[in-house]
């Protein structure tokens, strides 16, 4: 008997080997961030920005509708959702050095979260920002105001009170918690905060 979330499961392994866990940029003035709105149904918003990081102001923005054809499923977000958000960061008519997804990279039961699905698509340094940890046996280190995370005796990200941030592909955590941390004005990093309002703007326009 078929069994899909086997399959998936395989193919998020396989894909996960694929993934690089350090820095594969030269320069870092541009910052991306995607993210998707939905409804209860299929209907849904992808919005992608692009802030400076000079002065975390948005230099570029679009947003698409989008029907999301496969269903949900945890930990296959990235089965959900990659082909939105690739679709909408290729609508910029600007370019980014790092790109941001709200979603898990490595930090994730297969290792290959949504932003690690996009960031191969894509082949860019992707960083996950995600809001909570996916279910699985942690393990936690303090450093700071922020927790280093271990799954399988590797260091798989880093979380604080309102996110979890891991590699995606082609940077360190190190780095992707820099540059986090560095663009956080309010909870969530601006990249992210901005493509969320985005989305959620588009989603409500879209309803009225």
């Amino acid at each position: 008997m078929y069994n899909l979330t086997q399959k998936l499961a395989e193919i998020q392994y396989n894909l996960s080997k694929k993934v690089i866990e350090e820095d594969s940029f030269e320069k870092l003035q541009t910052v991306a961030g995607a993210d998707v709105s939905f409804q209860k149904d299929n209907s849904a918003a992808a919005a992608a920005v692009v802030i400076d990081l000079d002065d975390l102001k948005v230099i570029d923005a679009k947003t698409i509708e989008v029907e999301l054809l496969f269903p949900y499923i945890s930990g296959f977000l990235g089965f959900r959702e990659a082909d939105a958000v690739v679709s909408v960061l290729k609508k910029l008519n600007s370019d980014f050095d790092v790109l941001m997804v709200n979603g898990h990279g490595i930090m994730h039961p297969r290792s290959f979260g949504l932003a690690s699905h996009v960031g191969l698509l894509m082949d860019v340094p992707t960083i996950g920002v995600a809001k909570r940890l996916i279910k699985g046996n942690y393990k936690y280190t303090d450093i700071n105001s922020l927790k280093t995370v271990e799954f399988m005796n590797k260091s798989v990200g880093a979380c604080d009170e309102q996110k979890c941030i891991s590699i995606g592909h082609k940077i360190s955590l190190k780095t992707a918690v820099s540059i986090v941390m560095e663009t956080s004005i309010f909870k969530m990093p601006e990249p992210i905060r901005q493509a969320h309002i985005l989305a959620t703007n588009t989603m409500k326009y879209k309803i009225k």
